[in-house]
């Protein structure tokens, strides 16, 4: 028997009793190692990882290179670790969507692509295929790194979208700093996206700003009629 299974049922009768999220951070961090170490002192593990990162979140949005940094992280921890985070959103998406969604208007648009950014401390950049229908296709992670950082080429979301043979897509990114407002960068790449899709008779649906639970849709607030004016 290992020294630490002692502590590992305390904890273990703790969680029982009083459900994880009534545990201490380290705890909780703690205690979701189990699943992937099965024998070892995760305390130590969760303290350090807290000590580096600084919170959870930061933990999970933290690199699998920088986790394995943490003594006690090996390449499978990190992946596990990494993986915390997207299922937040698939668990939401597997409650709410039983088939392909239809994502007819800004306020369904964004309560799905909502899912994508759960937990975000980076920004991520991604693409939505659409069929006639305006149902799902296909989803396309674009970029993630640090905020203010990411971009992406119209020309590689054209190409992305004939290889989905999408009749329409939406581009969505998020701001992990809180603010929705998007950037003169955000506008006039819209811009860009827009009219490459144009000439391949592909409809931009919507391009959407995400922080937490707000979004913007520049789309819809008439910023590509400015555009048009501009030129």
């Amino acid at each position: 028997m290992s020294i630490h299974d002692g502590h590992r049922s305390r904890l273990d009768e703790k969680v029982k009793k009083f459900g994880l999220e009534m545990l201490e951070e380290h705890e909780q961090l703690e205690h979701l190692l189990y699943a992937v170490i099965p024998r070892g002192d995760t305390n130590d593990i969760a303290h350090e990882l807290l000590e580096r990162f600084g919170t959870i979140s930061a933990v999970l949005n933290a690199s699998e290179t920088e986790l394995e940094k943490v003594e006690g992280v090996g390449p499978r921890t990190a992946k596990f670790i990494k993986d915390l985070i997207p299922l937040l959103g698939i668990v939401e998406r597997s409650a709410k969507y039983r088939i392909p969604p239809r994502l007819d208007t800004a306020e369904k648009i964004a309560d799905f692509v909502k899912t994508y950014f759960y937990g975000r401390l980076t920004e991520e950049v991604y693409m939505f295929s659409l069929n006639t229908s305006y149902r799902l296709v296909a989803v396309n992670k674009l970029r993630s790194g640090i905020a203010g950082e990411v971009y992406v080429f119209p020309s590689e979301i054209a190409k992305l979208a004939l290889l989905d043979n999408a009749t329409a897509i939406i581009v969505a990114h998020n701001h992990p700093g809180g603010s929705i407002n998007p950037s003169r960068l955000d506008i006039t790449l819209t811009d860009k996206i827009r009219k490459a899709c144009k000439a391949i008779e592909v409809e931009l649906l919507d391009s959407m700003v995400v922080s937490g639970e707000e979004y913007f849709s520049i789309m819809n607030h008439g910023y590509m009629e400015d555009v048009d004016r501009e030129y």
